[in-house]
C-alpha cells in the first residue's frame, strides 16, 4: 500500500513538472553561458522581478543582444494540443527596459528560423516578423504571456535571443514555457527552481 502511494506521488510530481519548463530564472549564469552570440553586454543583475537574479543585456551598440539559435537539448515542440513532456504552447516572461524605445524577445524555430518575435515599443532594428506586445516599453517589471501556437503555428523551439534594441539596456526574468495557461500566474516571490537544464539532467 505504501509503495503504491509513493508510486502515485512520483507520477503526480512528474506530470506536474511536465506542464511547464523554466528557461530563465535563478540560473542566469547558465543562460549567459549558452547565449554567447551577439554584441550586447550580459550581466547577472540583482534587479530581479522575483528572487535574486535577472538577466541584463546592455545595449552597447551593434545588435545589442545575446542569443543562441540552437541551444543544446532544446527542440521543444510548440503544438496546438500539447500532451507529451516535450510539447508546449504558451510562453510567459517578465521584462523591463532602461531607456530607449525598444525591447524584444526572439524565438529560433524550425521551420522559419528567427521568424518568431515579440517586442514592446518600437521595433528599432526592423526585425520582422514581430508581434507588438505593448505600444510602449515597460519601465517597470511587466509579465507577459503569449500563445506561441496561435501566433506562429507549430514549430520546434530551438533557441532564444534577448534583444535590448537601444537605450541603456534591458532586463529579463522568469521565462517559462507551458502546456496550458494555468501555469502563467508568476508570483514575485517564491520563484520556480526547476530549469530546463535540471529537468534534462534528472531525465538522464
Amino acid at each position: 500500500m505504501l509503495r503504491a502511494a509513493i508510486a502515485i506521488g512520483l507520477c503526480l510530481t512528474v506530470a506536474a513538472v511536465a506542464q511547464e519548463l523554466t528557461i530563465l530564472d535563478e540560473n542566469v549564469d547558465d543562460v549567459i553561458g549558452w547565449a554567447s552570440s551577439g554584441e550586447g553586454t550580459p550581466e547577472n543583475s540583482t534587479d530581479a522581478y522575483s528572487g535574486s537574479q535577472s538577466l541584463y543585456i546592455g545595449a552597447t551598440g551593434g545588435d545589442a543582444q545575446k542569443y543562441n539559435g540552437s541551444v543544446p537539448d532544446w527542440g521543444w515542440a510548440v503544438v496546438e494540443n500539447p500532451a507529451a513532456d516535450n510539447e508546449f504552447r504558451y510562453i510567459t516572461f517578465a521584462w523591463k527596459k532602461d531607456g530607449g524605445t525598444s525591447i524584444m524577445l526572439q524565438l529560433s524555430g524550425d521551420p522559419d528560423g528567427w521568424s518568431h518575435r515579440y517586442h514592446s515599443g518600437v521595433n528599432v532594428k526592423d526585425w520582422n516578423p514581430s508581434l507588438e506586445v505593448q505600444p510602449n516599453i515597460p519601465t517597470d517589471w511587466e509579465v507577459q504571456t503569449m500563445d506561441m501556437f496561435a501566433d506562429w503555428g507549430a514549430f520546434a523551439l530551438n533557441g532564444m535571443a534577448f534583444s535590448a534594441g537601444d537605450g541603456v539596456g534591458a532586463y529579463y526574468d522568469a521565462v517559462r514555457i507551458g502546456q496550458n495557461e494555468s501555469f502563467t500566474a508568476v508570483e514575485a516571490k517564491g520563484k520556480l527552481t526547476t530549469t530546463w537544464a535540471g529537468l534534462r539532467a534528472d531525465a538522464r
